[in-house]
């Protein structure tokens, strides 16, 4: 496929490659944006900069970089050419090439993880976004009913045409979105000769190079509160799927927003799910699957994309690999 399916590929074989500074001279200072109007979070750009008018430059081209990508993936208020509009229409023509590749990177992962991860599963996760919105569980026999638009085979990509085969199917991206967006803004800041930053997007964040004292430290969030872990990593990414980034409260039982497709029910293996490796894309992609999956299921892919991985019980026992 197209260069995200390639670094998937090849991820098992990819050694650190340890870049220089931003900027052309050795004087840098820490730079940092908060961008509060993205991707239902808030999402922080790190950097070291030789001045303040290359940080605002680069910063100014992520935000505009990572709004382009918001308004693309979002299901509820995007615009023209969106998946919104996919789902409304059943039909997106002249799909935007960034469409299409987190299109075929769920195609993708929908294998890899034996159906744990599931972008055709719009139906069922707008049931439960609904339940967040009333704090009324969804009926089960609804979330059965729905449940059968579910086939990803459904989903046809033919050059750049996207087409939904069931029209009572709908596209929900939000397990991969934010690990695919992260690489691009991360491409796009690289373009401008940035060499060492770090890219938040709340709970997914990837480095570049390092800083000036050395490794990025990234904490691992404890789902009681505080740090549970921190990492030092370079050129890497981090990022978890927790049962705390999202929920509701009904009758006093907590409910997660990630769904498993087998259950139809918020999984309930883990508190979160942590995975370290070079690609956001894969990162997003994988922490949510190996949520939905059992311990030697989710060790065994794992171990076959060649990726670390940290497991919190809701006992705040962890296991890891």
């Amino acid at each position: 496929m197209k260069r995200f399916l390639a670094i998937l590929l090849a991820v098992a074989l990819a050694t650190l490659v340890l870049l220089s500074l931003c900027g052309c001279g050795t004087n840098v200072n820490r730079y940092e944006s908060v961008y509060t109007d993205l991707f239902d979070t808030d999402c922080t750009f790190t950097a070291y900069c030789s001045s303040d008018e290359e940080f605002e430059e680069v910063s100014a081209a992520v935000y505009a970089e990572l709004s382009r990508l918001d308004a693309l993936f979002d299901i509820y208020d995007g615009g023209e050419g969106s998946l919104k509009d996919l789902n409304s229409s059943g039909i997106l023509e002249n799909a935007d090439h960034d469409i299409l590749e987190l299109l075929d990177l769920g195609i993708l992962f929908y294998d890899l993880s034996g159906g744990k991860l599931n972008i055709a599963m719009g139906s069922v996760l707008t049931l439960w976004h609904d339940a967040r919105e009333t704090g009324v569980l969804p009926d089960d026999d609804e979330l059965t009913e729905v449940s059968l638009h579910c086939d990803i085979s459904n989903l046809v990509i033919d050059g750049d045409t996207v087409t939904l085969t069931d029209p009572d199917m709908s596209i929900d991206v939000g397990s991969i979105a934010k690990g695919y967006a992260a690489d691009c803004a991360a491409e796009v800041a690289e373009s401008y000769g940035l060499t060492s930053f770090a890219l938040d997007l709340g709970g997914n964040v990837k480095t570049v190079g390092e800083k000036p004292t050395g490794k990025w430290v990234i904490g691992i969030q404890d789902p009681d509160g505080g740090i549970l872990n921190t990492v030092e990593v370079a050129d890497q990414s981090v990022v978890t799927s927790g049962d705390y980034e999202r929920y509701t409260v009904i009758d006093g039982k907590t409910y997660s927003h990630i769904i498993d497709p087998d259950t139809l029910y918020p999984a309930g293996h883990y508190r979160s799910v942590t995975v370290i490796c070079e690609s956001s894309s894969l990162g997003d992609a994988l922490s949510t699957s190996l949520f939905c999956m059992d311990i030697e299921d989710g060790k065994a892919l794992a171990d076959e994309l060649g990726v670390t991985a940290l497991w919190v019980y809701a006992d705040g026992s962890t296991e890891s690999m």
